[in-house]
C-alpha cells in the first residue's frame, strides 16, 4: 500500500507540474508580468504538493498502516484531546494560508478578485483533503472528520479576507512557533516533527491598528493587539510539563507586516516580507501574565 500511495502522489505531482508549465507558457500573452517574472503558478502547483508529500512520508508516517482508516481525535478545543485542540487550529491556519497563496496566484494569472478567491478556497480544500487522505494511510493519525471541519473553517476565513479587503487590513490570522524544550530534547530523528510540537506553537488573531482609519497614519499603525490560544504539555510522552494546559491570552506586538511596507524599498522583497508576517507571528511580544487565562478543565495527571 505504501508503494501504491507513493506512485499516486508521484502522478499527482507530474500532472500538477504539467498544468503549471502549460499556463505559464509564452502562448498565454494575457499573463501579467508578475506571473511571468515569478512563475508563481509553477511553484504553487508543483512545490506545495511536493513538500506535503515528502513531509507526509517522512514525518507523518504515510504508508505505514496496513489499511486506510478513519480516526476520531476530537472536534474542537477539548481538554482531553491529544493536543488540546492546537492541531485543529493548525489545520485551520494551514488551509487559510494555502488558500490565500492560491488566490494570490490565480489573481496574478489574470482572474478577477472574486474568481481568484473562490479558486483559492477550492485549492486549499483540496490540499486539506489530500493531507487527510494521506493520514488515513498512516498509523499515527488517520482520516479525521474533525480536521476536515477546521480545514473548511480556515478556507471560509480566507475567502472572507480575500473578498473584503478592509477585514484583511484589520485582522491577521497568525501562527507563532518557537521550538519547545520538549522538542529540543527529542532524538535527532524526531526533530522533523515540528508540526507535532504544539508546546511551541501559538495561534493568534491580531487586531492591527493600521486597519483602523483614525490610527493608520499615526505611530500606532506599527502595533497590534494579539488574541491568542495555545496549549502546553501535550503530545510528547516525556514532556517536562507536569500538566496539560490550555490558555487564552491577550498580548501586544509590533505589526512587522506594516513595518516592512513602510521601511523597505518597493519591490519583491518588501512584498515578500510584508506577506510573510501577515501569517507568521514572530516570537517577540509583550504578553502580560495578568492577561493569560488558563482554561477550566485543567488535568492534574502527570504526562508520564
Amino acid at each position: 500500500m505504501k508503494r501504491l500511495f507513493s506512485v499516486f502522489l508521484f502522478l499527482c505531482l507530474i500532472l500538477s507540474n504539467l498544468y503549471a508549465q502549460e499556463i505559464s507558457s509564452p502562448a498565454n500573452t494575457d499573463t501579467p508580468a508578475l506571473k511571468k517574472s515569478l512563475n508563481f503558478d509553477y511553484w504553487l502547483f508543483g512545490s506545495i504538493p511536493a513538500i506535503i508529500a515528502v513531509w507526509g512520508l517522512c514525518a507523518w508516517g504515510w504508508g505505514s498502516a496496513s489499511d486506510w482508516h478513519v480516526d476520531n481525535d476530537g472536534w474542537g478545543l477539548e481538554q482531553n484531546s491529544y493536543t488540546g485542540g492546537a492541531d485543529k487550529l493548525g489545520h485551520a491556519w494551514g488551509v487559510y494560508t494555502i488558500s490565500r497563496i492560491g488566490s494570490f496566484a490565480f489573481e496574478a494569472e489574470g482572474d478577477s478578485v472574486q474568481r481568484a478567491a473562490f479558486k483559492g478556497f477550492l485549492f486549499g480544500q483540496l490540499t486539506g483533503l489530500g493531507i487527510e487522505v494521506g493520514d488515513g494511510f498512516g498509523d499515527s493519525y488517520g482520516f479525521a472528520w474533525g480536521d476536515m471541519l477546521w480545514n473548511f473553517g480556515g478556507g471560509l476565513m480566507a475567502l472572507a479576507f480575500d473578498l473584503y479587503p478592509p477585514l484583511d487590513d484589520l485582522i491577521s490570522f497568525q501562527m507563532e512557533y518557537r521550538p519547545s524544550q520538549d522538542h529540543r530534547n527529542q532524538e535527532p530523528e524526531k526533530w522533523i516533527e515540528v508540526t507535532s510540537d504544539v508546546s511551541g506553537q501559538k495561534f493568534i488573531a491580531a487586531l492591527k491598528f493600521s486597519g483602523i482609519p483614525r490610527l493608520r497614519d499615526t505611530f500606532f499603525q506599527y502595533f497590534q493587539i494579539d488574541f491568542g490560544y495555545y496549549t502546553r504539555g501535550y503530545w510528547f510522552s516525556d514532556s517536562g510539563y507536569r500538566h496539560k494546559t490550555r490558555h487564552t491570552y491577550i498580548g501586544f506586538a509590533v505589526n512587522l507586516s506594516r513595518v516592512s511596507d513602510q521601511v523597505l524599498p518597493p519591490g519583491c522583497w518588501r512584498k515578500a516580507f510584508s506577506s510573510f508576517f501577515k501569517y507568521y507571528h514572530a516570537p517577540f511580544a509583550y504578553n502580560p501574565d495578568l492577561l493569560d487565562n488558563t482554561l477550566s478543565g485543567r488535568t492534574e495527571n502527570e504526562l508520564n
